[in-house]
């Protein structure tokens, strides 16, 4: 049970037929090659052929070949985002200590690196995350809407979270007035 167990409240929506590998210790090694570096589904194949031998052992699996890129690809595609964030942020809250007096929550955007198709015309994804101080986690995010800015994405997840008694710090962009 690696990473808290995360992984294994997740539903697993592939085929009986054909699946070689189960979903958590699957999705634990993708997350680890991501933690190592990794930054493409290749990149993420290698690391997983070359660190089959202890990802094995710590699995208590017994592949005999990393999935190819490909199949780590259908892989992924077949995770459900919602239910996935949905997972993250139970294990988050969980880790987090009850509040000792303020807690400060920090909200911000950011653009996600490598998203934007300049040939297609598509921007960049935008995501605004939320980061608890006195935990050093995140707590959550949310995806800004491709008609939207930051502001509503980020109201919506403050409610998301139904947190009282909190201070939130964000940038300047949040201190405009409703005209």
């Amino acid at each position: 049970m690696l990473f808290g167990g995360v992984f294994s409240r997740l539903r697993d929506r592939r085929a009986a037929q054909g699946k070689r590998y189960e979903l958590e210790p699957l999705l634990s090694a993708i997350v680890m090659s991501l933690l190592a570096g990794a930054n493409s589904l290749r990149t993420i194949e290698a690391f997983i052929a070359e660190q089959l031998a202890p990802l094995n052992q710590l699995f208590d699996t017994s592949g005999r070949k990393a999935p190819c890129w490909v199949a780590i690809r259908d892989f992924l595609l077949t995770l459900d985002e919602q239910e996935l964030e949905s997972v993250f942020r139970e294990h988050a809250q969980a880790q987090t200590s009850p509040p000792l007096g303020r807690q400060f929550i920090a909200i911000d955007g950011k653009a996600l690196r490598g998203s934007a198709d300049r040939l297609n015309d598509v921007a960049a994804r935008q995501l605004v995350s939320a980061f608890g101080h006195d935990d050093l986690i995140v707590l959550g995010h949310v995806e800004v809407s491709d008609k939207s800015n930051e502001i509503p994405a980020a109201q919506a997840l403050i409610e998301s979270f139904g947190l009282s008694g909190r201070v939130f710090t964000m940038d300047a962009l949040h201190c405009q007035k409703k005209r």
